[in-house]
């Protein structure tokens, strides 16, 4: 009898001790996420939350070509992020859109947004890291995850912030390369649900780092019909929202908010002794050695 006590005792010693490694495990895996996709953020740091109530019940998901950090209260991403460069951009020109949102299934049930609960919502599944910048179709798949989807006004949806995502991609070819944090606010004090699941926020944000010039600015914009939009710094946007999303720039740099263009096309305050010829005229210039190259031969 005693006998068969220790070995039950020995089981359950054993099932306790996995069910720890498992507990660290997922952890660990968790708490290395992120790093395990760095290159989204520049510098390799990625945002931090000043108000630390945020940080309850999120999960970082590292995702195929850009990060995300997902909150289980609000059933949303809080922001996703991306490196944005001219190769990455070009590659994502020549692949058409195909919708495939689904439920994201490394999220546990209980934190997950099902595609029911925006069924007849009134509100847009509105991308943070968008279709646009997806440079193949496993990147496209990711985007379309619910896990980077937030109930989104239509018209905010449709035209503010289409036009500031191509806006972005302009930057894009204008200056190289940019690092970007889209991502949403809950400042009401009492937030509508979808489904009594989904919280709807109050605005969307997107900041825009400029490395070539070590410049930054967010647009920041009330989720309604008002079409209304400001241009802010990234300390004004930590003062907002309780998340510095670029921790690792100067002061200067959190400090100043470019001011960043409302359409494609329209020109920055950059200094242009520290931007990036653009790609047609280093073209033009190649074209031109080669020609002279060969009237010398």
């Amino acid at each position: 009898m005693i006998s068969f006590f220790k070995d039950k005792l020995l089981v359950k010693s054993k099932i306790i001790v996995a069910m720890f490694i498992v507990v660290v495990g997922l952890s660990s895996a968790q708490a290395d996420d992120l790093s395990q996709c760095s290159q989204s953020f520049y510098g390799g740091v990625y945002p931090e939350f000043s108000n630390k109530k945020l940080s309850n019940n999120t999960q970082a998901l590292c995702m195929d070509g850009f990060a995300v950090m997902y909150s289980g209260i609000s059933r949303t991403p809080l922001w996703s992020a991306e490196h944005l460069n001219r190769k990455r951009l070009q590659q994502a020109k020549q692949i058409d859109r195909e919708d495939s949102f689904h439920e994201e299934s490394r999220l546990p049930q209980s934190m997950r947004a099902k595609l029911s609960d925006y069924s007849g919502s009134g509100y847009d599944r509105g991308h943070l890291a968008p279709n646009g910048d997806m440079a193949n179709r496993s990147q496209q798949y990711d985007s379309f995850s619910l896990a980077n989807i937030a109930p989104q006004s239509p018209r905010n949806n449709r035209y503010i912030w289409r036009n500031i995502e191509s806006a972005t991609r302009y930057l894009t070819q204008q200056y190289g390369e940019i690092y970007t944090i889209t991502g949403v606010a809950f400042t009401d004090k009492k937030a509508k649900q979808l489904a009594g699941r989904v919280l709807v926020p109050s605005h969307f944000f997107k900041a825009v780092y400029i490395p070539a010039s070590n410049q930054a600015g967010v647009y920041y914009a009330p989720n309604d019909e008002s079409e209304r939009i400001e241009i802010i710094s990234i300390d004004e946007l930590t003062a907002k929202i309780g998340i510095d999303v670029l921790p690792v720039l100067d002061a200067k740099a959190k400090g100043q908010a470019l001011d960043l263009p409302l359409k494609a096309g329209e020109a920055i305050d950059v200094p242009a002794t520290d931007v990036e010829e653009p790609t047609w005229m280093l073209f033009v210039v190649a074209i031109f050695e080669w020609v002279m190259a060969q009237l010398q031969t």
